[in-house]
């Protein structure tokens, strides 16, 4: 039993261990899913119907950038709650666009719109800003989180210079930017994000310090041409580099899976022992029942 006890222990406290590894998983599946489907929706779309959803964005940026709006970073935007389970991130609505950072190793779908649930499962479209066309006098800004539990998100994103590159697939055509600007505001401070005209620019945002949140990390990329080929990563090198930075816990996912047949082998193997011994024991009661009845059978006989 002390035995039992000791290897129920082990596996309880290697799940605690393991959990955010199996939630980051769960997440990363989730957010692979949402870049699939946004891929297969885009590329079934006929010329039509994409410049039909183009000419759209395009004309509300073009709105967007003679008014000229104040972007506004709410804090309870911004606020982390993870209370939402992984079936609700699955039946949400369709990632609009993709973005990539090859520096960090970030490849995460974009949903519209600055909610809870999306920022959990990606990075989200702030609104009031443009979206990222790809046109001139647009600014689009792209939030997400940093710091949780579940799922990484951009919690990297201070590792990018000036310099470096990120790309964004929207309606089916992908753009690529080079980082020119990167500061830290404070949640009011959103004079930079404005619209300049005939600039393209897309900023990206994340609270910082992790887990503080006081600020915020503002990324900015202008348009440009092609990415150097060294600059740029696959699916396939991401799926690598997603299983280099978690190798602990996939060796400990290994051990665990391995310790759980141990565990289920030698508990189906007791059971048999022991199932073997009580019918042992109930031959054994049987066999002493009948030499019983035959000693007393005996016994009335002689009488």
């Amino acid at each position: 039993m002390k035995k039992l006890g000791v290897k129920v222990l082990f596996v309880i406290g290697l799940l605690i261990f393991l959990f955010p590894f199996v939630m980051r998983t769960i997440s990363y599946f989730n957010q692979t899913t949402a870049i699939y489907n946004y891929k297969s929706e885009t590329e079934n779309l006929s010329d039509d119907e994409l410049n039909e959803q183009k000419n759209h964005y395009n004309n509300y940026n073009e709105e967007l950038a003679d008014e000229n709006p104040i972007v506004v970073m709410g804090e309870d935007d911004f606020n982390i709650d993870e209370t939402q389970s992984s079936y609700d991130f699955l039946n949400s609505d369709d990632a609009i666009g993709t973005l990539i950072i090859p520096s960090i190793n970030v490849n995460l779908p974009i949903f519209d719109g600055v909610t809870n649930l999306n920022l959990q499962k990606g990075i989200a479209h702030l609104d009031n800003t443009s979206y990222p066309t790809g046109e001139k006098s647009t600014h689009c800004v792209l939030a997400g989180h940093s710091g949780l539990s579940r799922a990484k998100i951009l919690d990297d994103l201070d590792k990018v210079k000036i310099g470096d590159y990120f790309q964004i697939d929207y309606l089916n055509t992908t753009h690529n930017y080079i980082v020119v600007d990167i500061q830290v505001v404070l949640p009011e401070e959103t004079d930079s994000l404005r619209i300049k005209q005939g600039d393209t620019l897309v900023t990206l945002v994340t609270c910082t310090p992790k887990n503080i949140n006081s600020h915020r990390l503002l990324v900015t990329g202008r348009l440009t041409g092609e990415i150097p080929q060294e600059e740029q990563i696959s699916t396939l090198e991401y799926i690598i580099q997603f299983i280099k930075l978690n190798y602990i816990y996939v060796i400990l996912l290994i051990i665990f899976v391995i310790c759980l047949i141990v565990f289920i082998k030698e508990r189906k193997k007791e059971k048999k022992v022991k199932n073997k011994d009580n019918e042992t024991k109930e031959n054994e009661k049987e066999k002493n029942e009948d030499i019983k009845n035959e000693k007393n059978g005996n016994n009335l006989n002689k009488e």
